[in-house]
């Protein structure tokens, strides 16, 4: 999870995105912070407070071929040993970003379907 400031490179699409991505974030690039050249991700939220994750947002994300792109409100935090049995808790193992983009994606999609 990273903010770039605009996804495909300076030009049309220069809104700030929080994006839930596969690729690494080139943290010395000011924009297109993957370096494809594309808006290519599987999640997007435009929060505008860039300076932290937001920790509880709406994302527009990829949900496969069959249900297409929808509306999720996520809440991240961390993860605990007082979490509620049966709650779906979305971690970022205490470095600041998602430890599996894939992990994220699932849970993501199990709490959609539960």
């Amino acid at each position: 999870i990273y903010h770039d400031a605009d996804c495909d490179g300076p030009g049309a699409n220069s809104e700030g995105l929080w994006l839930l991505d596969s690729n690494r974030p080139n943290t010395t690039a000011k924009y297109d912070l993957d370096g494809d050249g594309r808006c290519n991700y599987h999640a997007s939220s435009n929060i505008t407070v860039f300076q932290r994750v937001p920790t509880s947002a709406k994302w527009h994300m990829f949900c496969g071929a069959e249900a297409g792109w929808v509306f999720v409100n996520l809440t991240l935090k961390e993860a605990s040993d007082k979490d509620p049995a049966g709650s779906t808790v979305i971690s970022s193992a205490g470095r600041g970003g998602i430890a599996s983009v894939a992990a994220l994606s699932l849970a993501i999609m199990q709490a959609l379907v539960a």
